[in-house]
């Protein structure tokens, strides 16, 4: 009856076709419904394959990360880029805010009858990026997702070293750009940790930041991200 009230008084309107959303959410169903499913995965990494099936993809199998799951909201193509998009370069925070609202409960359904990890942790930026964007967007999520489904931040946690954008690098390089550039400052004693960014492209950032959580006593790490990239 309240979320009635409130949309009769505060109309939401959908931030990708510009109509009533008739929804609390400023996005429509009809375009949720058109944002690009992520389809068959790989189940460790995400990876979006063409077969269907349980097995994992080949770079997985070659070598596993030090992450266990990825759960990935979309592919990062059509609308779920655009929305992504103007989040994090645009500062358009009502954008992140709607992402925030359909991840949560992809998250919700992903975990059925199953334990939610003990910690989140949103993937650090150094300070020198976070002046020049003027805030960490992975921090943003992280913190909306705490509040929704009652999960701890871990904030112990620096990136110490200033290293190139990984866009503008191949897979190799965004490796070599990423060896100790991560610093947990407090231990961690058996916690499960879900790592929280908005798009996976190679997964060398989730590897890097997983290992060092490892490192300082984690023992399982889930990657939650926004959207993967297909290969």
């Amino acid at each position: 009856m309240v979320n009635r009230f409130e949309q009769l008084l505060f109309p939401g309107y959908c931030l990708l076709c510009g109509e009533p959303s008739q929804r609390p959410q400023d996005i429509c169903r009809a375009c949720e419904q058109e944002l690009p499913a992520l389809g068959n995965h790989c189940p460790r990494c995400a990876l979006p394959l063409n077969q269907t099936g349980t097995t994992e993809c080949a770079e997985c199998l070659k070598k596993a990360p030090y992450f266990q799951r990825v759960i990935a909201g979309w592919r990062y193509q059509g609308s779920a880029a655009q929305l992504i998009s103007r989040f994090k370069y645009q500062r358009q925070h009502s954008y992140g805010r709607v992402l925030g609202e359909l991840f949560s409960k992809q998250l919700q359904q992903a975990y059925h009858g199953q334990a939610l990890p003990d910690l989140i942790v949103a993937t650090p930026m150094h300070w020198l990026r976070r002046l020049r964007r003027g805030f960490n967007h992975s921090e943003q999520l992280a913190g909306q997702l705490s509040r929704q489904l009652h999960i701890p931040i871990f904030r112990h946690i620096r990136r110490i070293r200033h290293s190139k954008t990984q866009q503008s690098l191949n897979a190799a390089q965004r490796r070599r750009n990423l060896k100790a550039v991560f610093r947990i400052v407090r231990p961690l004693h058996g916690q499960r940790i879900a790592i929280v960014d908005d798009v996976m492209t190679t997964g060398a950032t989730a590897n890097e930041l997983s290992h060092s959580l490892l490192m300082a006593g984690a023992i399982e790490i889930h990657i939650w991200c926004l959207a993967r990239t297909p290969k």
